[in-house]
């Protein structure tokens, strides 16, 4: 199963020594495994540069030397989202360090964001929904987890790492307490039908459980975050729906609630978005062709000319 060390290396100077404390901090305030690794990742990446240009303190760092590093990272040919990432995550280090008073300089300031054109995913259609459920009937108790995961996310619009924390004791309750990104709490809700359906995968699991035990098991044992992610794209793949990750969940669940026609406010509070600018630009766009339909039906000019028409 695929795994990931939050290890950083013993550090050499003073950069390196606030990159480790930093990371330390992190762990100690609980972020998800998935939230250190990509800190580690990118912002260890972003040491190491400046370390490869002979800086070892952090007043030695200016402005032009982290446009240097963003030009190398373009050049690389990241994505706008990872470019950005390049920048934000740097940056939230470098905020950490002023704050712990591990120095005054803030280089940060005099660069200028990298533009962040928003590129917005669809929703699954209710056709790959049903046939996402097809590739998950059978009595085997795996094709009974895979479709209690599935209505739990669509059900939810939880992310990965939130529904990798749930309990097996969580299926007794119609209503949830999630910790979500930031240590932030928010209550979800599980409808009828996938309580039914956790119940029947936990009836037929073979692991014995107790109420404290993880919620998503598999045949070696309780599942990773990494090995339920694994878990999406297997079920994806028999589908036909590939890749299949679990925001597409999340969004799904956004999106259709939109349709059915939620308050932004209460979709905002149950995904835990902590501003609805989120929500209004990566889900409203994708009511779009929604909108149009509405426009065509209400339109005042369509309304006049078929007024028109029938008095003809």
């Amino acid at each position: 199963m695929k795994t990931h060390s939050l290890t950083v290396a013993t550090f050499e100077n003073a950069l390196q020594e606030a990159f480790q404390l930093w990371m330390e901090s992190m762990q100690a305030r609980a972020f998800s495994p998935k939230t250190l690794y990509g800190y580690k990742v990118n912002v260890g990446a972003f040491i190491r540069f400046l370390n490869a240009l002979g800086l070892t303190e952090l007043e030695q760092v200016q402005p032009t030397h982290i446009r240097k590093w963003l030009t190398y990272r373009r050049e690389k040919g990241v994505s706008n989202a990872q470019l950005w990432n390049d920048y934000r995550q740097p940056r939230t280090f470098w905020n950490w360090c002023l704050r712990e008073e591990l120095t005054t300089h803030n280089p940060f300031t005099k660069v200028e964001k990298p533009r962040l054109e928003t590129v917005v995913k669809p929703a699954l259609t209710p056709e790959q929904v049903e046939a996402l459920l097809k590739a998950c009937e059978g009595k085997d108790w795996l094709r009974l987890r895979d479709r209690a995961l599935l209505l739990t996310l669509l059900d939810t619009g939880l992310r990965a790492s939130e529904v990798h924390s749930l309990k097996a004791t969580d299926e007794k309750r119609d209503t949830l307490l999630i910790r979500g990104k930031g240590g932030k709490r928010r209550v979800v809700f599980l409808c009828p039908e996938t309580r039914l359906a956790l119940r029947r995968y936990l009836n037929a699991c073979p692991h014995s459980l107790t109420d404290d035990s993880p919620l998503w098991w598999g045949r070696n044992g309780a599942l990773t975050l990494w090995g339920l992610l694994e878990v999406i794209e297997n079920i994806g793949k028999r589908a036909g729906i590939t890749p299949l990750g679990a925001h597409i969940f999340r969004r799904t669940h956004a999106v259709w609630s939109l349709r059915s026609g939620i308050d932004l406010a209460h979709l905002q509070k149950m995904l835990g978005h902590s501003s609805m600018s989120v929500l209004v630009k990566h889900y409203l766009p994708l009511l779009e062709s929604d909108l149009k339909e509405a426009h065509r039906q209400h339109s005042p000019v369509n309304t006049l000319l078929n007024s028109r028409r029938t008095r003809k």
